[in-house]
């Protein structure tokens, strides 16, 4: 049940105004899955179900049955069965669909994250399990993994075609893979925690937010389908990068209901902080590690100058005859 305008869930909405662009809606334009949806009466929460063959309640029903206040189409609060599966909340994404091929859905998903974010975080559900953005999120960082070691590949089968002796085996290769992806999930999967963590902090002290931090990390992890980008060979990363950024800004101010200055400040403050971080703790490494280098090479090279120096001011021996 969504907005024809905007794509926003109408879910518990009271009245028939969409709070987010104010469009008007009628239980009219909706037809609802028989026993898994319930109509209550915004006096007093009592839920009635709908009759075939739109799942809609009667229209003779004029008092509520509990409180016996007006009750009506114009009047009742929509909410899902607790136990109704999770397809009848409402357009969900492609990726979360069954019909359809499973890489017809994938791929679907991640054009409507590049093209439309905000759209696309719309057709999440608040109370939607984080694993399955977590599930989104791993699958595109394989594919980008693997469109990363095509390379090394093709490399291995021109060795094997030519029998060159420094050829990788086979284990090695998967070897080489399963590490890679391992530790690109747990660093990304660290980046993903912390950005999450600072965008919602910060929105927490800029006016807060409509919805937890599991809202933030959905925008975050769903944003990621934008860094599918990164199988571009040299500028696939950077695209990637910014993208992903742009895609999680425009879900933050959906998800979240912030306007854009706020929604853009909230989301790019956490990377430029963990990339400050990042690159500050690598160069203060490196300056502990080179600086004790550099000072023994330089000193070893003024004692070996003092050496020659003393050599040559000591007198010559004479020659015996």
């Amino acid at each position: 049940m969504r907005c024809q305008e905007c794509d926003y869930e109408l879910w518990h909405c009271t009245g028939r105004t969409c709070p987010e662009c104010g469009a008007g809606f009628s239980l009219e334009f909706f037809e609802f899955e028989h026993e898994k949806v319930l109509f209550h009466c915004p006096h007093c929460d009592f839920g009635i179900a709908g009759e075939k063959p739109f799942g809609r309640p009667s229209k003779n029903i004029q008092q509520c049955t509990s409180c016996g206040l007006a009750v009506g189409d114009e009047l009742y609060v929509v909410r899902p069965i607790d136990e109704a599966n999770a397809t009848s909340f409402g357009s969900l994404l492609p990726f979360r669909q069954t019909s359809g091929n499973w890489f017809t859905r994938y791929f679907s998903t991640v054009r409507l994250v590049m093209t439309n974010p905000q759209i696309a975080i719309s057709r999440v559900p608040i109370q939607e399990p984080l694993w399955i953005a977590w599930k989104f999120f791993i699958t595109t960082s394989l594919f980008v993994i693997v469109a990363g070691l095509i390379p090394l590949g093709i490399f291995f089968l021109i060795s094997l075609a030519s029998k060159s002796p420094n050829i990788l085996s086979g284990f090695e290769l998967i070897l080489i893979f399963d590490i890679q992806f391992i530790l690109t999930i747990i660093f990304t999967g660290m980046y993903i925690v912390f950005w999450s963590l600072i965008t919602h902090v910060l929105m927490q002290v800029t006016g807060g937010s409509c919805f937890t931090l599991r809202r933030t990390m959905q925008t975050v992890l769903y944003g990621g389908g934008a860094s599918i980008t990164g199988i571009i060979p040299c500028f696939g990363s950077p695209i990637s990068f910014v993208w992903w950024i742009v895609a999680t800004t425009n879900m933050v101010a959906r998800g979240q209901r912030l306007r854009g200055g706020r929604a853009t400040f909230v989301t790019i403050t956490g990377p430029l902080l963990i990339f400050t971080f990042v690159c500050g703790g690598y160069l203060m490494l490196m300056a502990a590690v080179v600086a004790p280098a550099v000072t023994r090479t330089q000193t070893a090279t003024q004692q070996a100058q003092q050496q020659m120096q003393q050599q040559k001011s000591l007198p010559a021996e004479p020659i015996s005859e």
